[in-house]
This record gives structure tokens, sequence and C-alpha cells, in this order.
């Protein structure tokens, strides 16, 4: 008998206060056993002490969770509402320490939440000028915090053509959201005398380095049991993809772009970790929501349990520890 997600993770207050729990009872060591130092905020060179950093790591990710709930109820992904993912957030992000702090992972995942918003709005609008600035306005603030953003820029382009066809307006407008935030930053730079460390600063990152891969097997594996799991919930929803509306359809080939782009920056520079795991992790937790609300069936919670399985086995075994 197959376990009906849609019916028993309906969004209501015991979901919240139970997500809520969750969440303290995985950020509940770093509360009592913080790291020594948290990473810098790369726009601002700033770091916070970590018992705030924790503390503002929490609330940072509740409030992502929030978003990617309402993401899925403004737009039309779902015929029925679902708490899965706020849900799938918390258990993915929580899993691993690294994220339980405000870094910069944390913020570049909410900015590219932010760019899709901008996107799916886009399908509403005749010439969407405004959404297709803010979406590479967002995705440009992103690369201050995620240098392999700007690997996602073709991205942007494609699925703003997939929602809604493509025009010289709105090339430039997307290309002037894209130039504003780096303009801004050089132009204070220059200002206040460090436009040539910041120059130097902003060449040095946007070089891909192909790294040699990493000879951690535990990192190997738990991004390689996320992709076939993904991939497998990705093949799900398109097989619905001829019962879904047009917009359905759209906003999911915009989520699978985003998909396997991040998937394929990860997998190349595996020789370290990268910012965008967190974002990845977003998305799959969209991709997750999307499939297990769609699709029921034994097969579905089979697949389902395995997903918690493995989380709690990251957790046990300290397999997320390698992130770090």
């Amino acid at each position: 008998m197959s376990v009906r997600f849609k019916e028993l993770i309906h969004p209501n207050i015991v979901n919240f206060t139970l997500s809520f729990v969750v969440a303290g009872l995985l950020w509940i060591k770093e509360f009592f056993l913080p790291v020594q130092s948290t990473p810098l905020l790369h726009l601002f060179n700033v770091s916070l002490l970590p018992q705030y950093s924790v503390w503002f790591g929490l609330l940072l990710s509740l409030g992502v969770a929030y978003l990617l709930f309402r993401l899925l109820e403004t737009y039309t992904f779902l015929q029925q509402r679902t708490f899965l993912p706020f849900l799938f957030f918390i258990l993915l992000s929580g899993s691993y320490p690294l994220f339980h702090y405000l870094t910069n992972a944390l913020i570049a995942a909410l900015l590219l939440l932010m760019c899709l918003w901008q996107i799916f709005s886009a399908f509403h609008k005749n010439i969407p000028i405004r959404e297709a600035f803010n979406a590479g306005m967002f995705l440009s603030l992103g690369y201050f915090y995620c240098f392999d953003f700007i690997f996602l820029i073709p991205i942007i382009f494609i699925t703003l053509h997939i929602v809604n066809n493509m025009n010289i307006r709105v090339f430039f407008s997307t290309m002037l959201g894209l130039l504003a935030p780096a303009a801004l930053v050089f132009g204070i730079s220059f200002f206040i005398g460090k436009l040539n460390s910041q120059t130097y600063y902003f060449m040095s990152n946007i070089i891909f380095h192909f790294e040699y891969w990493t000879s951690n097997i535990a990192l190997i594996v738990l991004l390689g049991i996320f992709t076939i799991i993904s991939c497998i919930a990705i093949t799900g929803c398109l097989q619905n993809r001829f019962s879904s509306s047009i917009a359905e359809r759209k906003n999911l080939q915009v989520l699978v772009w985003f998909y396997f782009g991040i998937l394929t920056i990860l997998w190349v520079k595996m020789g370290h970790i990268s910012d965008l795991m967190l974002p990845f992790l977003m998305i799959c937790s969209l991709i997750f929501s999307i499939f297990f609300s769609t699709r029921v069936s034994k097969q579905n919670t089979i697949i389902f349990s395995i997903l918690i399985v493995f989380q709690i086995v990251t957790l046990i075994l300290g397999l997320s520890g390698t992130l770090r």
C-alpha cells in the first residue's frame, strides 16, 4: 500500500511545527559545539562569530524553505498544495553541518531562488523586461557569493526563452541586469582605491579550474546517489507532462535546465566542493516535491524511503562531514 504523500504532507500548523522541531534537532550539535571559525562572506569579506552564524544560518534556511513552499503555491507546478518543499529542504540542507552556518552557499541558494522566481514570473508577462532584468541581477549578485554562478549565465537566457520567447528588449534587459551589480561593485572599488585588488579577485575566480578528481569516495557516493534519485524523479515528472498545463511544463523545463547545469559543474569540479552544492540541493527539493506529489505508487514509496534512510545514514556515519 503506497504512501499518499500529497495527503500526509499537507500544509498545516502541525507539519510546520514538526519541521521546526526537525530543524532544531539537526542544528542542535552546532548550537552546543560550534566550529572555531566560519567562512568569509565574499562580497563583504566579513565573518560572523560561530554562535551568531549558526543562528543566522538556521533562520535563513527556514526562510529559504518557506519561500520554496510559496514558490510551488504561487506558480503552476501542482494541482494540489503540498508541504514537501519545506520539508525536503530542511532535511537535505540540515544533514550537512557546513550548511548550518551563514555561508556563501546559503546566500547563493537564496539568490538563485529569487532568480527562479523572476523567471517563472516572466510567463505571465507580454514583454517581461523587468523580470528579465531582475533575474539577471540576482544571478549576477550570486556570483559574488558563489563564483561558479558565472557558468549559469547561458541557462538564464535559455530558460527565459522557454517561458516567454526571447526578443531583443528582453535580451538587453537581461544583459543589463547581469552587468549592473558588477558595475556597482567595481565603481565602489574605484572610489575607495581598491579597484586593482577587486579586479584581480574577479579575474582569479572567473577562470574555470579543471580540478583533479578527489580521492574522497564518500563525497563521490553522496553526489552519485543524489544524481541517481533526482534523475529518476525528473524522468517521472516528464512522464506526466502530457497531463500538465503549459505553465507546468515550462516551469519544469526551467528546473531541469538549472539542475543539469549545476550538476555538470559539480561533477567536473569534483576536485573540491563548490558552494553550488546547496543550490543543487534546493533544486532537488523542488524536483522531489513535484515527483512525490504527483506520482503515487509503491515504487515511489520505496524511493522516498531510500532517500530518507540515506540522509539518516550520512548523519550517523558522519559522511556529511566530508563537505567541510
